[in-house]
């Protein structure tokens, strides 16, 4: 319940008090005193805070990661917290769902796949390695695709450029191992 408090002395006002024709005397100070109020101020709220997410495994609100779902969407399904709940007609919907009259869009660009050039680079850097004649190629073609990819997105998923340091470091092995077959070939046809 709300307090209303007198204008003059910031006593408290019974809710018996409000909303009378006449006005009412202050219980302290005996200031006349009228209050008007809505009527839903004497309502219980309707509307609660969001719980917080109490372990990682929970499911969370859609528009609120940090906040525990409570309800699912009847529309479109996605989890909804109890501040982004909107119950309209006896159903649960988002505010999405709420706002278009129906199911929220699918998102327009959502990524479902990517190509893992880490993985790319590592595989092309070590497979060769098995046999000699690959490797005149893999060694500087590995070198090209870090060089190029290294700044493209990852996986969609989070993980390290391991695979980039080391696809980077079989790449240059290779190349420097046929450059110096290379030098050797050279060394000993000229003798």
């Amino acid at each position: 319940m709300t307090d209303i408090s007198c204008g003059h002395c910031l006593h408290p006002s019974p809710s018996r008090f409000w909303n009378q024709e006449q006005g009412a005397r202050c219980l302290v100070c005996g200031s006349k005193v009228r209050v008007v109020t809505f009527p839903a101020i004497e309502r219980a709220q309707a509307g609660a805070l969001p719980e917080a997410l109490g372990e990682e495994s929970e499911a969370s609100c859609f528009y609120h990661p940090r906040s525990r779902a409570a309800v699912p969407c009847a529309e479109c399904g996605r989890f909804l917290c109890r501040l982004c709940d909107l119950e309209v007609g006896g159903r649960h919907v988002c505010p999405a769902c709420f706002e278009t009259g129906g199911p929220a869009p699918a998102p327009r660009n959502l990524e479902t796949r990517r190509t893992m050039y880490d993985t790319v680079a590592l595989a092309l850097a070590t497979l060769p390695a098995l046999l000699i004649w690959p490797a005149l190629l893999t060694g500087p073609v590995t070198l090209f695709l870090i060089f190029r990819w290294w700044h493209k997105p990852g996986s969609i998923v989070p993980r390290t450029r391991i695979r980039f340091y080391l696809a980077a470091l079989f790449g240059l092995v290779q190349t420097g191992g046929v450059g110096f077959l290379i030098w050797l070939v050279a060394v000993r046809g000229s003798r």
